[in-house]
């Protein structure tokens, strides 16, 4: 099963990679860390563990490239994880690809990697950006009306293409940046409630 996990900067995506990795090596298994942003910090995963070792089971690739993160699959496939972290999925394609070609890379990539978690058995989280777009006209059927200033809404980069092959996904947002919480909302399957979470130094916890 593939999640997606998705937010702006500072919304807790990656700390929630921290906290499965931590969960993942306490109930035995082992990890693949793919971090293609230069996110992935070791001291930060030892912390939620509470546990030196931990590192021993977990896989890290620092993707360079959108070579280097295509490549991991097939390393996914050797060391046969519980567990694959692909944090974030889109930054390298969105720096070497442009137009409907961006687009159909990240689908390849993604497809792969859902056929490899099915195949493995294994369960995959990805992360992703959102970016600003405009908003949806709504005032089209009410040309009388003063038209606002262009509105934009946040949503997921590459949203459509990365919905097709994922599973799950999660929407992460800021709700109290000073006293560290944020919620996380069901968008596939449709949640009705977010859930409100916290971070701290022993990882994600409930508000």
């Amino acid at each position: 099963m593939v999640t997606d996990a998705y937010g702006e900067s500072g919304s807790g995506k990656t700390q929630l990679c921290f906290n499965a990795s931590a969960n993942c090596v306490r109930d035995g298994g082992r990890v693949v860390f793919v971090d293609t942003a230069g996110t992935f910090r070791p001291e930060r995963v030892i912390e939620i563990a509470a546990s030196q070792e931990i590192l021993d089971s977990i896989t890290f690739v620092r993707a360079l490239s959108t070579v280097d993160q295509i490549n991991t699959v097939q390393k996914i496939r050797d060391i046969d994880p519980q567990l694959v972290i692909v944090d974030t999925l889109t930054g390298l394609f969105s720096a070497e690809y442009s137009g409907p070609a961006r687009h159909l890379a990240v689908m390849k990539h993604l497809h792969d990697l859902a056929i490899c978690a099915i195949d493995s058995g294994c369960a995959t989280v990805v992360t992703n950006m959102v970016r600003n777009a405009p908003a949806e006209d709504s005032d089209r059927q009410e040309p009388n009306r003063p038209r606002p200033a262009t509105a934009f809404v946040r949503r997921e980069y590459l949203g459509s293409s990365v919905s097709i092959y994922s599973h799950v996904r999660l929407r992460l947002e800021i709700i109290d940046s000073e006293n560290s919480i944020f919620s996380a909302t069901l968008v596939q399957p449709p949640g009705k409630v977010p859930a409100l979470f916290t971070v701290s130094s022993a990882g994600i916890a409930d508000v």
